[in-house]
């Protein structure tokens, strides 16, 4: 529906201002799909945040503990 509706719009003349249904048309449709978007952007970084953050810490967290060991070595006893 919405679709059909933007393609009529698209065979006016380019310099014709929309009408007020055409114009809510637009509104609802992008409204809807931005939503969409924003629900499934969410997901996906909720879902990066449980897998990769976990990762990227202990990688920073065993370089950190090799440099410590390194400076440790350097200790006088």
């Amino acid at each position: 529906m919405g679709v059909g509706l933007l393609s009529l719009a698209a065979c006016n003349n380019p310099n014709t201002p929309l009408d007020a249904a055409t114009r809510n048309a637009i509104d609802s449709i992008s409204s809807a799909q931005i939503n969409l978007a924003r629900i499934e952007l969410d997901s996906l970084c909720e879902q990066r945040r449980r897998t990769e953050l976990p990762r990227l810490v202990d990688s920073i967290k065993q370089k950190r503990l090799r440099e410590i060991q390194e400076q440790l070595k350097s200790v006088p006893q």
